[in-house]
């Protein structure tokens, strides 16, 4: 009996075509996720230099004198229980 007949030489084949398109579908994946990956930090790179534009024009807080808190103009305790 010959060690390649038909019937390994189909199931070889369908194992290589198996292979192939394993193969295939794991490139496509990691293409999709690449691909997305760069939309989405592109995406938020925009939305970040938006921001950061906004936030440089308008100040959040004044940059001199009183902040509006009765609080803000007191020292702070330098111990918050007495040591005894």
């Amino acid at each position: 009996m010959p060690s390649f007949s038909s019937e390994n030489w189909s199931g070889v084949a369908t194992a290589s075509v198996l292979g192939i398109l394993v193969v295939a579908l794991a490139f496509a994946v990691v293409g999709y996720v690449e691909w997305s990956s760069d939309a989405n930090l592109a995406q938020f790179m925009s939305r970040s230099t938006t921001a950061v534009a906004v936030a440089s024009s308008t100040s959040i807080l004044p940059l001199k004198g009183r902040t509006g808190c009765g609080q803000a103009n007191k020292s702070l305790p330098s111990l918050a229980l007495p040591l005894e």
